[in-house]
């Protein structure tokens, strides 16, 4: 296998794992839609003459998903850009802009690494010891700090494929949005 096709396998995988990740916190989101629908509806039900009461473990449910959704979310956001961006292009000298382009994927990679590996050993601890949010129902918090983990390890991924593509075009990730229309 020549070294381009290894480095747009690479890419390849990378850009499939955002996405993958990126369905799982649309999923997510779901959930939450409609998690928090069924307990207004629940609660509201003395409106229409029945017994109303919430659904157990809404909150702590919703806190999970909305971890999920984040993080999960981030390193496809990484991949086409969507995140708000500080552009100083027009401060400095063009010279000096892969420099400071590389600084910025180093020093984003190097704070999601310090994310993940913190997030891993919580994780691992969470899953081990079996921990839960006490209430009317234990839920777990094991989810919460697992996608927390996953995600932040899938950005620094990002991140340093973004760092490499500074210097080499190959592994730059292709952005699927290049055609569509720009909103302002």
């Amino acid at each position: 296998m020549s070294t381009d096709a290894t480095i747009g396998a690479i890419v390849g995988v990378v850009r499939q794992v955002n996405r993958g990740f990126a369905s799982a916190a649309g999923v997510a989101i779901l959930l939450m839609m409609l998690a928090g629908a069924l307990d207004v509806i629940s609660t509201n039900f003395n409106l229409i003459g029945l017994e109303s009461r919430p659904v157990p473990s809404t909150n702590e449910f919703m806190a999970t998903m909305m971890v999920a959704a984040v993080f999960l979310g981030m390193p496809l956001a990484q991949q086409c850009r969507a995140h708000i961006q500080v552009t100083v292009a027009h401060l400095v000298e063009s010279r000096f802009l892969r420099p400071i382009e590389a600084l910025r994927h180093l020093l984003h990679g190097l704070f999601y690494a310090l994310i993940g590996w913190f997030g891993w050993s919580v994780a691992a601890h969470s899953v081990t010891t079996g921990e839960f949010a006490a209430g009317l129902v234990d839920f777990p918090v094991w989810p919460a700090r697992l996608a927390l983990a996953v995600g932040a390890t899938a950005m620094t991924l990002q991140c340093l494929v973004d760092l490499i593509g500074v210097f080499d075009a190959r592994f730059r990730v292709p952005d699927d949005r290049a055609d569509a229309p720009v909103s302002h």
